[in-house]
């Protein structure tokens, strides 16, 4: 399997530290500054997005539901104002937490209207 974009970067920068060189001879051969190359070379992996719950009592957080829903975040908080969207707040700062089956529900039926919730 082929590695690709920042994975392969990474690669060739440990590979020319194996052999030798250093950070500021990397740079200069991949056109990247002495301190982008150390940070590259010492970063792990980064973490994927974790996908949306699937359970359906799920608590979803206000940005999980916006991106199942395909709105804006303030979009979540106004549908949850007006009582569109059962909203759990939990904790001392308030937030919000939304049930997977509520947020599939409206996705029902957005779709099936076709029209946007206001």
């Amino acid at each position: 399997m082929q590695q690709t974009g920042s994975a392969a970067r990474r690669g060739q920068i440990v590979s020319m530290r194996k052999a030798g060189l250093t950070y500021a001879e990397i740079g200069r051969r991949l056109g990247m500054t002495r301190q982008r190359v150390s940070q590259v070379a010492k970063s792990k992996t980064t973490a994927r997005k974790k996908p949306a719950r699937k359970d359906p009592s799920a608590l979803l957080t206000t940005a999980e539901a916006a991106e199942l829903l395909s709105v804006h975040v303030n979009t979540i908080r106004r549908w949850s104002n007006k009582g569109i969207l059962k909203t759990y707040i939990i904790g001392p700062r308030n937030d919000r937490r939304f049930k997977r089956r509520g947020v599939d529900k409206l996705l029902r039926k957005k779709s099936a209207t076709g029209q946007a919730m206001s």
